[in-house]
């Protein structure tokens, strides 16, 4: 059980695999194969492909959600560039641990966010992060989406990231320029839907996902460890307290592990992760 996590190196197996996570070393690590999780006490990592090097001046405990979400963020906004939308995207389920990442992430690459979210306290805490454009889709529909299309227009958005389906994929691409593009990479309403197929075919708009492992994947080896040397070094450097991607934490005891489970499945912000400990 467990997909990513961090330690540190208590043993290695030698040569010149190991000889940047030599014993000592703070390293994240992402579990495959399903032989291992990340919620045992040791695990046994390929050097190479499965060990990530973390910040020696971070607490190795602050960089336990080091992967998907902050290579998510990052991920997103490079492919919002390669595809040419470089001023703006649109993003859904917005107050999100990856929302409120690619707020503070976004302004040090020269590209806006348009947020999109549910209800009012989600609004309120992405504001207090600085977003500044921030649609809440609680109120009439066609008030919302004119507000988000006119954004839209206004930032120069040709992309968005839906993490919610349902009705809102269909939504997005109403709102999109034409040759716009939505990217699907989560369900939180279910299977997508509310398309009108005028968008696609006549306005070229197109729908497209958006799927971490791909994005770390595409354009073959050389362009992988080029991608992923580059995102590695800005994850890092914004892992520590009050960075950009530094997650926060609520801890708790393993006695109170299960009430405070079942308080959390309660919210419907995302914007804490719960951090057993066991010191």
């Amino acid at each position: 059980m467990g997909l990513e996590g961090c330690g540190v190196v208590v043993a290695t197996g030698g040569g010149l695999t190991t000889y940047r996570c030599p014993v000592g070393t703070k390293v994240g690590f992402v579990c495959g194969g399903g032989k291992q999780g990340s919620y045992s006490q040791y695990v046994t990592m390929n050097a190479i492909t499965e060990i990530f090097p973390m910040p020696d001046d971070v607490p190795i405990e602050d960089c336990a959600s080091f992967m998907v979400n902050p290579y998510t963020a990052v991920g997103i906004l490079d492919t919002a560039q390669q595809a040419g939308s470089t001023k703006a995207i649109v993003h859904t389920a917005a107050a999100s641990q990856v929302g409120q990442m690619l707020n503070k992430l976004a302004p040090m690459q020269d590209m806006e966010i348009i947020n999109v979210v549910r209800r009012e306290e989600q609004k309120k805490l992405l504001e207090e992060l600085g977003a500044k454009h921030i649609v809440v889709t609680s109120g009439e529909e066609e008030v919302w989406k004119k507000e988000l299309k006119d954004l839209v227009k206004e930032l120069g958005a040709t992309c968005a990231f839906d993490a919610v389906a349902g009705d809102m994929t269909g939504h997005l691409l109403d709102v999109m320029p034409i040759k716009g593009s939505v990217y699907l990479y989560g369900a939180l309403a279910g299977k997508a839907g509310n398309i009108n197929p005028s968008d696609l075919i006549y306005r070229k708009k197109q729908l497209k996902s958006f799927y971490l492992t791909s994005w770390i994947k595409s354009g073959g080896s050389y362009q992988m460890v080029k991608r992923m040397m580059s995102a590695g070094n800005l994850v890092n450097s914004g892992l520590g307290q009050g960075g950009w991607c530094c997650s926060q934490f609520e801890d708790v005891t393993m006695e109170k592990a299960h009430q405070s489970i079942v308080e959390a499945l309660k919210s419907s912000i995302t914007g804490k992760k719960l951090r057993i400990r066991f010191d």
